[in-house]
C-alpha cells in the first residue's frame, strides 16, 4: 500500500485548505458587510454603490446567510421578494443562488451550488393549474353588468347638492412598479421609475370607474427600487395605509407582467388576441403568518370561474405559491398578471378590458359576498 503514487492531498491537508477557504470567505463576507452598513451610515460612494447594486451587498444577504446555514442561529421572517430576479446578469443569479435559500433543508443546500439545477427546479414549483378543471361548473345563467350610459348634460334648472363621494371598493396597485413590455417602452423593466404594468393599472382603473361604475382607486407609488429584494416589504406599508384610509375596500389587486419562461401568453379571443391572465395567491408555507389564505384562495378561484364562463382559455390559471404576497392584509387580495415581457400594448390593453368585465361581472352577482 506505501508503494502506491498519492494522488489525493492527505486528509491533514485538505481539513487544513478547507479551513483556510471558509476563513477567507468568512473575512470577505463581513468586511463586505461592514462596508455596506459603513456606508449607509455615512452617505454612498459612487464605487460602493456600484458594488451593492451588482452583488446586492446588503445587511439581509449576511443575515440570511448566516441564519440558514449555521445551526442554532437566530432564524428572522420577513417578507422577502420571492421574484428578486429582475435581470438576467450573471453576478445576481450567482449571488441569489448563493446565499438565497429558500428552505433550510439539504435539498436547499445542495441546489444553491448548482444553479442550472435551482433554476430547473424554480420552473418545475412554477407550475400552473388548467383553467377549465378540477373546478365545480359554474351555472350557466350568469348576470352581465351593464355599462353605465354616456354622460349627458344635465337641464337648467335649481343648484342641487353635489352628490355623496363614493368609497372605493377596488384597490389597484404594483409591488412591482417597474415591469414593462418589450415591445412598447423597449425595456423589461424602467428601474427606479413606473413601467407599463403602471400604465395598464391607470387602464384598468378608467375602465372600472366610467365603463362599469365601480369605483377604484389606483396606487402608482414606486416599490421596486434597489434593493430589490424589499419590495413587498415597502408595498405592504403602502397597503397597510391606503386600508386604513379606505377600510370599505372590497377588492385588492397587485398588477403584474408575468415573467415564466416557456409560457405563451397569447390567446385570441372574439377575432383579436389577447393576454393571458395569471392569477397568484400566497398562503403560509413558509412560516409567515397568514391564517386566512383560503379566502383569497376561494376568490381567486370564484374570479376564475367568472373568466372561464365569459372568456375560456384567457386565464391559464391560479398558482397557490409559498409566499404570502402581502395577501394577509385583505381576504380578498390577489396578484393579477396581464401577459409577459413580449406582449404587446394591444393585447394587454384587450386582456385588461376582458378583465374588467369579468371583475364587474362577478361584483353583479346576486350570490356575492366577502
Amino acid at each position: 500500500m506505501d508503494s502506491l503514487p498519492r494522488k489525493f492531498l492527505p486528509p491533514e491537508h485538505f481539513r487544513y485548505l478547507l479551513v483556510i477557504g471558509l476563513t477567507f470567505f468568512t473575512f470577505f463576507i463581513t468586511i463586505g458587510l461592514y462596508l455596506v452598513e459603513l456606508d449607509q451610515q455615512q452617505g454612498s460612494s459612487y464605487p460602493l454603490a456600484y458594488l451593492k447594486r451588482l452583488y446586492h451587498l446588503d445587511s439581509k444577504v449576511g443575515r440570511r446567510f448566516f441564519t440558514q446555514v449555521i445551526p442554532g442561529f437566530k432564524r428572522y421572517r420577513f417578507e422577502d421578494d420571492p421574484d428578486f430576479i429582475l435581470d438576467t446578469k450573471a453576478a445576481d443569479l450567482f449571488l441569489r443562488f448563493l446565499v438565497n435559500i429558500r428552505n433550510p433543508s439539504p435539498q436547499e443546500m445542495f441546489k444553491t451550488q448548482f444553479p442550472l439545477l435551482a433554476r430547473q427546479e424554480m420552473a418545475k414549483i412554477y407550475t400552473l393549474r388548467n383553467a377549465s378543471i378540477h373546478r365545480p361548473t359554474p351555472e350557466p345563467a350568469i348576470q352581465r353588468p351593464a355599462p353605465l350610459p354616456p354622460s349627458r348634460p344635465a337641464p337648467a334648472g335649481p343648484p342641487v347638492p353635489p352628490p355623496r363621494v363614493e368609497p372605493p371598493r377596488i384597490l389597484i396597485y404594483h409591488t412591482h412598479t417597474s415591469e414593462s413590455y418589450l415591445p412598447v417602452s423597449g425595456r423589461t423593466h424602467i428601474h427606479n421609475g413606473r413601467g407599463d404594468i403602471v400604465r395598464a393599472g391607470s387602464f384598468l382603473t378608467e375602465l372600472l370607474n366610467e365603463k362599469y361604475g365601480l369605483k377604484t382607486l389606483h396606487c402608482d407609488t414606486i416599490h421596486d427600487y434597489y434593493p430589490f429584494r424589499d419590495a413587498y416589504q415597502r408595498s405592504a406599508e403602502t397597503v397597510q395605509k391606503l386600508l386604513a384610509d379606505h377600510p370599505q375596500v372590497e377588492v385588492v389587486l397587485d398588477l403584474h407582467r408575468d415573467a415564466t419562461p416557456g409560457l405563451n401568453h397569447k390567446v385570441p379571443v372574439k377575432g383579436k388576441t389577447a393576454a393571458k391572465i395569471i392569477l397568484v395567491i400566497g398562503s403560509d408555507r413558509l412560516g409567515l403568518a397568514h391564517p386566512q389564505w383560503e379566502k383569497n384562495h376561494r376568490f381567486a378561484n370564484s374570479l376564475l370561474e367568472v373568466m372561464d364562463l365569459l372568456y375560456p382559455n384567457l386565464a391559464h390559471g391560479v398558482i397557490l405559491a409559498e409566499a404570502r404576497y402581502n395577501q394577509h392584509l385583505h381576504p380578498q387580495s390577489i396578484i393579477v398578471e396581464f401577459g409577459d415581457d413580449k406582449s404587446t400594448w394591444e393585447e394587454v390593453s384587450y386582456s385588461l378590458e376582458l378583465f374588467a368585465e369579468v371583475l364587474a361581472t362577478y361584483f353583479a352577482q346576486t350570490s356575492y359576498s366577502m
